[in-house]
């Protein structure tokens, strides 16, 4: 459960846009970054970043990046804003290592050796041998072994965290996501004219201000849709029919749909497809209960446990950056409604 759930939680959101993540790891990547840090004023040439008392290599952002589709790093900003994904997603490895240690949570060699043998089970399945297979995702036996170790590890931190009543905590607050329920949505969509940062945000910026004059009573939301809207809902002010949690719409268009309450109309949202202001028109409760989708609710659950590791980590490490690396600015974080920069520290003087 813990290896799927960690390849959900590195997965970044997929688009078309240049600025938005374009690279999608399949597997855990990190082949271990270098041991204690050196002094900070004079950082190897092979640093990427220092994370506490330890080291994530450029080699280690290069091996990942140099295993993802070619045309997902075809242009300088794809490359740059793919290293920033995978640098973001080595440290947070880190993190959790470290996170484990704190907690005294311990593997033993005998466990790894089990996870491998799963592990090697899996690839055969797919008509694969390991060395086949560590050839063709660049890892090395260690670094498998490593990631396996974390595997466990975090496995082994989940469990007895798993309790009834944060089972029945996450149902609840993830109900309408798991329950079967339907809504029908209505949205306005803006595509920019030029797809890049300045583009989407000045479409971001018109969105709220049809958003504002629907809410203000200037004109209605079908008005808006009709109006102002790319898409060919607009024909139908904006009617979308029902959707549910789980398609016909990506999940980038459902995850905040599903949380507005009848009425309400969203914020604006950015998809593959475009900026979106959505209104929920009408709802359709569904009867699944938690032991039906009970599996899913753990997930969830585990993801949250995981989560707030690592943003613990992240609050209590100090993390500081190479020069011109590649990295998120932290005023454009992941979950933030606005589009995420990629920023370079300047080499010192």
């Amino acid at each position: 459960m813990v290896a799927s759930l960690l390849r959900a939680l590195r997965s970044p959101r997929p688009s078309r846009w240049r600025w938005v993540p374009v690279v999608t790891l399949t597997a855990w990547c990190f082949d271990g970054a270098a041991s204690a840090a050196e002094d900070p004023r004079s950082p190897p040439a092979d640093v990427a970043a220092f994370v506490g008392g330890a080291q994530v290599s450029r080699g280690a952002v290069d091996a990942v990046v140099q295993r993802l589709n070619p045309a997902a790093i075809a242009g300088a900003e794809q490359r740059r804003r793919a290293e920033a994904t995978v640098l973001e997603q080595l440290i947070d490895e880190q993190i959790l290592r470290a996170a484990l240690t704190r907690h005294l949570i311990e593997v033993a060699e005998s466990e790894v050796k089990a996870g491998v043998e799963r592990l090697k089970g899996q690839i055969a399945a797919r008509g694969m041998t390991l060395e086949a297979f560590l050839a063709e995702t660049g890892r090395t036996q260690d670094s498998l072994r490593d990631q396996v170790r974390l595997e466990v590890g975090l496995e082994k931190y989940v469990r007895p965290r798993m309790t009834p009543a944060v089972i029945e905590a996450a149902f609840a607050e993830h109900r309408r996501d798991l329950d079967g329920t339907r809504l029908k949505v209505s949205h306005i969509v803006l595509r920019p004219v030029i797809i890049d940062e300045d583009g989407v945000t000045k479409e971001m910026q018109e969105a709220d201000r049809i958003r504002r004059d629907v809410l203000q009573g200037r004109l209605t939301f079908e008005e808006a849709a009709r109006r102002h809207s790319a898409g060919p809902s607009r024909h139908r002010g904006g009617d979308l029919g029902w959707i549910a949690r789980d398609g016909p719409m990506v999940d980038a268009f459902s995850r905040p749909v599903f949380a507005l309450a009848k009425g309400e109309i969203s914020k604006p949202f950015v998809t593959p497809f475009g900026i979106h202001v959505a209104k929920i028109t009408e709802v359709e409760a569904g009867r699944a209960g938690l032991e039906a989708v009970r599996s899913k609710v753990e997930r969830l659950a585990a993801t949250r446990m995981i989560r707030e590791l690592v943003a613990k980590g992240r609050a209590d490490t100090p993390i500081r950056y190479a020069p011109g690396v590649p990295h998120f600015d932290p005023a454009t974080p992941a979950d933030g409604p606005e589009p995420r920069r990629v920023i370079m520290n300047p080499a010192a003087e």
